[in-house]
């Protein structure tokens, strides 16, 4: 965990970033040596695509993206989503009690706007998050670094330049991201969209949910 806040303040300052956070096995303190560091990264709308980029080179350059070879203790880079692309229902099963807990347990280090807040509510729609929420001593210490980190809307010279960016990145890679995935047959659990990249092809939420219910 003081990993990923160390790493966190490299790309604090990318525009267009609006929440970074940790889940998976780190966030519901289970993982093991082996474990890598799942984030899950929010962006503004027409920014996810250039934000990607940015963070993946950073965390390149400085050695600590999981790799195919390197996992333990390494960032996995394979959660980003717009603001509009925080509602986990378009993608949640029947009785989803895995993705229900991912979003309990999960861990906001940096947040801008309420992100964290509107997060929890959008999601709130479908689910009950708010009785665990509010017993949760780890997720009251979420929600008040919320607080403390949270800045008022600006729009930046420095967000423009990454909305346009945004537009060409997205036009070249969309497409070829979407290849991709069809020529791998579709994997459960990848999902492709304007505001919505999870290449979690390991995805082990029917499984949890045909063994526990």
């Amino acid at each position: 965990m003081k990993k990923a806040e160390k790493y966190i303040k490299y790309i604090s300052w990318i525009p267009g970033l609006m929440m970074v956070g940790i889940g998976n096995s780190m966030a519901m303190n289970c993982a093991k040596k082996s474990s890598d560091i799942d984030l899950y990264i929010v962006t503004k709308n027409n920014s996810m695509w250039t934000v990607r980029i940015l963070v993946t080179l950073i965390f390149q350059v400085l050695w600590v993206r999981k790799t195919s070879s390197e996992h333990a203790g390494r960032f996995c880079l394979s959660f980003f989503s717009t603001v509009d692309g925080m509602n986990f229902s378009n993608f949640a099963l029947e009785k989803d009690i895995y993705l229900y807990f991912w979003i309990i347990y999960f861990k906001p280090l940096y947040v801008k706007w309420n992100t964290y807040n509107k997060f929890i509510e959008i999601n709130s729609a479908w689910a009950d998050f708010w009785e665990y929420l509010t017993t949760s001593p780890l997720n009251l210490l979420s929600l008040q670094t919320e607080e403390k980190t949270n800045i008022g809307p600006h729009f930046s010279w420095q967000e423009k330049i990454v909305w346009g960016l945004n537009k060409i990145i997205k036009t070249i890679f969309l497409p070829k991201t979407k290849k991709s995935f069809h020529d791998l047959w579709k994997p459960f659990g990848v999902i492709i969209s304007g505001d919505l990249l999870k290449f979690h092809d390991k995805d082990i939420r029917k499984q949890v949910s045909k063994d526990l219910l």
